[in-house]
């Protein structure tokens, strides 16, 4: 007994214990984790999935506050600012009338995008209808399905024109049977109440996240100084000092990326619109505004936008337009990538063309088009931390 007591006693012993017992449980985790991957997996994706949706919201406003926050400074310093010459001196009334004209700023800001998307939509159903007069949304809807079906018999001719050993009308045929079977399936009472019930909460998420970003927006100096304060509690100073400089790195890298490639994507939405109306391509600016958004993801971007351009140009105007068509794009593509995409973009990103045609090949495997978009800035932001990381060890 005393010769327990003199092991208990030892500093030594009970440490090893300690180290005993928790190499043991970590192997126990390590174990289990390996048996049941799938299991684990599917948990961890599924407990992630509950959390973004929980706090879809604010993920909404704080993205929406992140994009939206250069033009509201642009908007303050331009033309809100001019307008309150004469600033009170009092610090209470200069910090009442600082906070109005920034939520003035605000207001113009999303009162401008509303704008934007209203004249979006309303110029591609001009596009497409060639009528901007519509008594109802029944009839703007009747009026589109209309126009589609003069197309009706440009493509049948256009079919009857392939030889018929290629097969293609029974792919067409199996296709169509295939929608068929996919839309009696996805569109019973309990798919479109499902459906419905994910839209409504889609909206609700956004106009949240709307909200959530306005206050972001408005007090933004207030939420920043309160996220220093927290970094600064619960972090050392030297850490802190780290933190805070990735991060700086981080932002400046994003941000210089995402304005580089919306303003090359304005480039090439206009380019392409003119090219495309130039050889007289119906839905040219349609396409051309669908090219500029294609070419936000790199590389596979341009190849999905020439698909419709020579869809459209092979049924409206023969072979020769659809030629032509791919052509114009082709060009275009050609232009962004030898002078504008370097000196619009440029290396912002500091990334290997390899890295960056692996990382959009993985995004899109595991996201989709989002996963696509999202992947060159998620793979710059690893590229920082990995640098900040490497130089911490030097």
């Amino acid at each position: 007994m005393s010769k327990f007591k003199e092991m208990l006693s030892d500093w030594k012993y009970i440490k090893f214990c300690m180290y005993v017992v928790f190499t043991s449980a970590l192997l126990y985790v390590l174990y289990f984790f390996i048996k049941n991957f799938n299991m684990v997996i599917t948990g961890i994706s599924n407990m992630l999935g509950s959390v973004l949706t929980a706090f879809a919201p604010l993920i909404t406003g704080l993205i929406l506050a992140y994009l939206l926050s250069p033009l509201v400074e642009f908007i303050n310093k331009k033309l809100i600012s001019k307008l309150f010459i004469n600033l009170p001196s009092d610090p209470i009334k200069l910090e009442k009338r600082l906070g109005l004209q920034r939520t003035i700023s605000i207001l113009i800001t999303f009162l401008l995008i509303f704008l934007i998307i209203c004249v979006i939509i309303y110029a591609f159903a001009f596009l497409i209808v060639g009528d901007l007069v519509f008594t109802s949304l029944q009839n703007m809807l009747d009026s589109i399905v209309n126009y589609f079906m003069k197309y009706e018999s440009s493509f049948k001719s256009w079919i009857d024109a392939i030889p018929n050993n290629t097969g293609i009308e029974e792919r067409i045929q199996e296709f169509a049977n295939q929608a068929i079977s996919w839309v009696s399936k996805n569109f019973s009472t309990a798919a479109v109440f499902r459906f419905i019930t994910n839209i409504s909460g889609s909206i609700l998420n956004t106009v949240l996240g709307i909200v959530v970003s306005i206050y972001l927006l408005k007090d933004k100096e207030f939420f920043l100084r309160l996220w220093r304060k927290l970094l600064h509690l619960i972090l050392p100073m030297k850490a802190n000092a780290v933190v805070t400089e990735t991060l700086s790195d981080i932002n400046q890298v994003v941000s210089q990326f995402l304005r580089g490639q919306l303003l090359d994507a304005l480039f090439i939405a206009i380019l392409s619109s003119i090219g495309l109306s130039l050889i007289g391509l119906d839905f040219a600016v349609f396409i051309g505004c669908f090219a500029g958004l294609c070419n936000i993801i790199p590389y596979f971007g341009p190849i999905i936008s020439t698909v419709p351009a020579a869809m459209i140009g092979f049924m409206t105007g023969g072979v020769s337009q659809g030629l032509l068509a791919i052509l114009v794009l082709v060009i275009i593509q050609q232009i962004d990538a030898n002078f504008l995409y370097p000196r619009v973009v440029g290396s912002s990103t500091g990334l290997h063309p390899l890295f960056i045609l692996i990382s959009v090949t993985v995004g899109g495997y595991y996201a989709g088009i989002i996963g696509m978009i999202l992947a060159v800035p998620i793979a710059a932001i690893i590229k920082v931390l990995i640098m900040k990381r490497l130089d911490s060890v030097d």
